[in-house]
């Protein structure tokens, strides 16, 4: 087959390219039922890509002989804590097959090590994944979901609604989640200002009544923390249904992992959360936190999608 011809995307590809997009995300519907329905219409697509074109994201398209539009690939740049980097999120690309874009990679990874972007971000649908893996891409975050189902079991009484008369006895639990993420074997880099935040961003949770914090507590102190969030409208995207609500936040103390803290506390959450009428529920996680991904997939989510790293060599940029 003749490898396609690739040029610049431009504002007037949004049309054609949200077809594209929509034709993806009705295979991935057929897949997993819990996604978004909306953006199976190019509708949808077009405004999430305009959105996404008013925000900086740009690359390329690939057309057939005919003009027709084959493919797409885009990404924002970025100089931030992830380094001098390119994220393509979940619908920044879209292609009829996969030699389509590994053309468009190979077009446009040429000019972003140009630039001095050594680190390539994708956050790719699960039905992708040998594409991007083929790519050199590596696992890095875990975005799944899991269905509500009104009247289930899981209540349970050691669980209570947390307050923020309770951040103090919360605040030993804060660091855990950014701990586990630092060391081994994840070695995720996070900014020590990170941890100042810590404090404040969680009394904003507490205070705020759309999010639901469940807390189990002994004798010795809070044993476990749980997180619900409503996703905003601005956050409905091809991975978090739009009328969904997020698991956020959840840890355990260490000395407790094992003893049924963190079930309790998200069957609890899963439940009350189906009380409330939401239907889906989505979350994430570092694929190589061996807690996390032995633990959530056992609680009944199911990944939609993979956030991928390339990390090309530094030397290639010397000079």
């Amino acid at each position: 087959m003749k490898a396609p011809t690739t040029r610049p995307f431009e504002a007037s590809d949004v049309g054609a390219a949200a077809g594209l997009l929509a034709a993806r995300h009705r295979r991935d519907l057929a897949g997993e039922a819990a996604l978004d329905p909306g953006f199976a219409e190019p509708a949808a697509c077009a405004a999430l890509l305009r959105d996404d074109w008013e925000r900086g994201a740009r690359g390329a398209v690939a057309e057939t002989a005919d003009g027709t539009l084959a493919g797409y690939l885009l990404a924002v740049p970025g100089d931030d804590v992830r380094g001098r980097h390119v994220w393509t999120g979940p619908g920044h690309y879209a292609a009829h097959e996969g030699d389509v874009l590994r053309c468009l990679y190979a077009d446009l990874s040429g000019p972003w090590l140009g630039e001095g972007r050594l680190h390539h971000y994708a956050v790719a649908a699960a039905h992708d994944l040998p594409v991007w893996l083929s790519q050199c891409f590596a696992y890095e975050q875990v975005h799944a979901v899991t269905d509500l189902a009104a009247g289930a079991a899981g209540f349970h009484d050691d669980v209570r609604a947390a307050g923020p008369s309770d951040l103090a006895a919360l605040e030993p639990l804060f660091r855990l989640v950014a701990d586990a993420h630092t060391g081994p074997p994840v070695f995720a880099f996070i900014e020590p200002s990170f941890h100042e935040g810590l404090r404040p961003g969680h009394l904003e949770l507490l205070e705020d009544p759309a999010v639901s914090y469940w807390l189990v507590e002994g004798p010795e102190g809070v044993r476990g923390f749980c997180v619900m969030r409503p996703v905003p409208d601005d956050e409905v995207s091809l991975t978090a249904p739009r009328g969904s609500v997020e698991l956020l936040l959840a840890a355990t103390a260490p000395e407790c992992r094992g003893g049924g803290v963190g079930r309790r506390l998200t069957e609890h959450a899963l439940a009350d959360a189906a009380r409330r009428g939401f239907r889906v529920c989505v979350t994430d996680w570092r694929a190589a936190n061996p807690l996390s991904s032995a633990f959530w997939p056992r609680r009944g989510f199911r990944p939609v999608a993979h956030r991928l790293h390339r990390l090309l060599d530094p030397r290639l940029s010397r000079g």
